[in-house]
């Protein structure tokens, strides 16, 4: 495997001129890319499998959570094929680097598909709320209640659909334009474009002096750009909505029971746990892209190297982070799956209606 131990600076007349990260430092990227998205995938595994072993697939607390684990399961299984890809073949080649391109979309699109799905978790949780602020005054329940369940499966479909659709058709011919076009100018050094860096365009580390590439690239990063950043908006404006719709909801019938602002508590708790996870995994990713946006193609990567560490470590770790965080650390959900004391379950789930349960468990 050849190596370099100083940075690599190249220059394509009027295209582009900076530095990239050298081979060392790559393979470094791609290890703790290996190791985050190897942890991911186990903690999805144990939803899905938890979910499917026990028939909770389609439970109405547990349908959300199971979707949201396949989507993090394949993105970090994407990834961590990319990146094997990445360490194991360093020699120039077509082929692979036609595999990387096909790699790279299913990553991008799976990761995509994980930002929407989390903002349709927001949205039902919500709905559910708002139902329940209706059951209570006895508002137009039926309709409302049909309405919101065509609405929610519509949004999961949707959440699997576009994204998926958007890149495999956007891969599709950028492999087949970069075959026709700039086979020739993939550097000698590398198969980079293995190693997705989300937000930067890794595949300019192997270089192509065509200007309608680069373009081509930047459109591809904002496409997984401006997803991320709009589902982080749509769900912090959600979840405030949430618990002052909740908070609203206790107050109505006068001053709150202790067991409500137990309630309240938890779901607020819950909310900023869920937001944290989606801000601390992507934030390296989100300054990357600003960095590259604002530097433009002069950028100097290896100056940002740490920043793509944290990137390489915290973004693929966003599956494991879901699993514990929507599912495992949630009082409601261990209690749905707790199998050793089945007599604590019927007894808590006794207690309270049936919908006023669906409504809390995604948040409680």
């Amino acid at each position: 495997m050849t190596s370099t131990s100083s940075p690599i600076p190249v220059t394509f007349s009027g295209s582009y001129e900076g530095t990239y990260l050298n081979s060392d430092q790559l393979e470094v990227i791609s290890i703790t890319d290996i190791i985050s998205s190897s942890a991911s995938i186990l903690g999805c595994i144990s939803i899905l499998v938890f979910a499917i072993y026990k028939n909770k697939v389609c439970h109405q607390s547990v349908q959300p959570l199971f979707h949201l684990a396949m989507a993090d399961f394949c993105a970090s299984a994407s990834l961590l094929a990319s990146c094997v890809v990445h360490v194991l073949y360093r020699t120039r080649s077509d082929e692979v680097f036609t595999l990387c391109s096909y790699l790279n979309g299913c990553v991008t699109g799976f990761f995509v598909i994980t930002f929407f799905l989390t903002a349709a978790y927001a949205a039902e949780v919500y709905m559910r709320v708002s139902f329940q602020d209706k059951q209570r005054t006895g508002r137009g329940l039926d309709p409302v209640r049909r309405t919101q369940f065509e609405f929610m499966y519509l949004m999961y479909s949707m959440s699997w659909v576009i994204p998926l659709a958007v890149v495999i058709t956007m891969v599709g011919y950028y492999a087949t334009f970069h075959q026709e076009t700039a086979q020739k100018d993939i550097h000698t050094y590398c198969n980079d474009s293995c190693l997705p860096f989300f937000s930067q365009n890794n595949f300019r580390v192997c270089g192509s002096q065509s200007q309608s590439m680069f373009k081509w690239l930047r459109i591809y990063k904002y496409l997984f750009l401006v997803p991320l950043l709009l589902s982080f908006a749509f769900n912090s404006v959600i979840y405030v909505k949430t618990v002052s719709l909740l908070r609203k909801s206790f107050r109505q019938a006068g001053k709150m029971s202790s067991e409500e602002n137990k309630r309240l508590t938890r779901v607020k708790k819950n909310a900023i746990l869920f937001l944290s996870i989606f801000f601390i995994c992507w934030l390296p990713t989100v300054l990357i892209g600003i960095i590259s946006s604002v530097e433009g193609d002069g950028m100097d990567m290896n100056r940002y190297y740490p920043l793509y560490i944290c990137q390489a470590l915290l973004s693929p770790l966003q599956g494991l982070l879901n699993t514990l965080g929507y599912g495992w650390q949630r009082r409601e959900f261990k209690l749905l799956m707790c199998p050793r004391f089945p007599s604590v379950c019927q007894c808590v789930q006794g207690r309270r209606g049936e919908h006023e349960t669906s409504a809390n468990m995604l948040l409680s």
